[in-house]
């Protein structure tokens, strides 16, 4: 079964990739949404931007431009679309009428509800949407790979570089800003790059997958990890070892990877859950 497993890349090679190379950036940019408390708010991104395509469809009609012009179009809306509303999200302040959670809540309905309706006349766009929300990277292209390449080597190299200060915004701002930090400039570049990540993979992976990634190996690390700076290696080692046992079960057995994926890692949650109080209670 191993064999024939590697033997399987040379045909899917684009898709494993995929699946691989957004699971370890995703998770990454999961630090950074658990850290500030917005994990809910990245599962609104997802359907935001799910919206954002849906509604870019519908006015641009789905068979009046050519589909490499239009794929484009599509694409830049549900970025723009993720960006904007993960940039809104983290500028809400206390004291508004709407706390985070009812916005994100709102945000969360209004994306998937709103994204169906938009497209509920247009057969050809709606398959895409059900692509979208099923999470599928049977489509997968080269170029998905290598943009996801380079999004992940920048990601790499940018927290190799401003650990320190990266971790200090995010586990203690107040200091940040006392060291001489600018707080609003981290916190927009923060909040741009992961939309812009969360946007792009839900096109190129589905909503259920990026967010899955995302959200859930952070957690997993979050019961072995004592600091957030070891995060930044546990989480998407968690995501890349769950992502490469997946994708061989996925092939032994045919099932659906993304949903195959998701499902392990909600089940190395609730192991590590259980390990963790274990440990404690051995410990104490």
């Amino acid at each position: 079964m191993i064999s024939d497993f590697i033997a399987s890349w040379d045909l899917f090679f684009e898709p494993y990739a995929l699946t691989l190379l957004s699971a370890a950036l995703l998770s990454l940019i999961g630090v950074v949404t658990a850290a500030r408390r917005q994990v809910f708010i990245a599962a609104a991104v997802a359907q935001a931007s799910t919206l954002g395509y849906a509604l870019f469809t519908l006015l641009i009609g789905v068979g009046t431009l050519p589909a490499a012009i239009r794929d484009v179009v599509c694409v830049a809306a549900a970025v723009l679309a993720a960006v904007l509303t993960m940039l809104y999200g983290s500028s809400r302040r206390e004291g508004a009428r709407l706390d985070a959670d009812e916005l994100t809540a709102a945000v969360f309905l209004l994306g998937g509800a709103g994204s169906v309706l938009a497209l509920a006349r247009a057969p050809a766009g709606m398959e895409q949407l059900r692509r979208l929300q099923a999470s599928s990277v049977i489509g997968a292209t080269t170029l998905d790979v290598v943009l996801f390449a380079v999004l992940l080597v920048a990601a790499a190299v940018f927290v190799i570089l401003r650990h320190r200060a990266l971790v200090l915004v995010l586990s203690d701002p107040v200091m940040a800003a006392a060291v001489g930090m600018r707080l609003r400039v981290w916190n927009i570049a923060l909040a741009v790059t992961c939309g812009l990540a969360l946007g792009l993979a839900v096109i190129s992976t589905g909503a259920l997958y990026a967010f899955a990634t995302l959200a859930l190996p952070v957690m997993v690390a979050k019961h072995f990890c004592g600091q957030v700076r070891d995060l930044f290696w546990a989480a998407p080692l968690v995501a890349v070892a769950t992502v490469l046992v997946g994708l061989f079960l996925a092939y032994v057995w045919d099932l659906p990877p993304g949903q195959l994926i998701a499902t392990l890692l909600c089940a190395w949650l609730g192991l590590a859950v259980v390990a963790r109080r274990v440990w404690d209670a051995l410990a104490s």
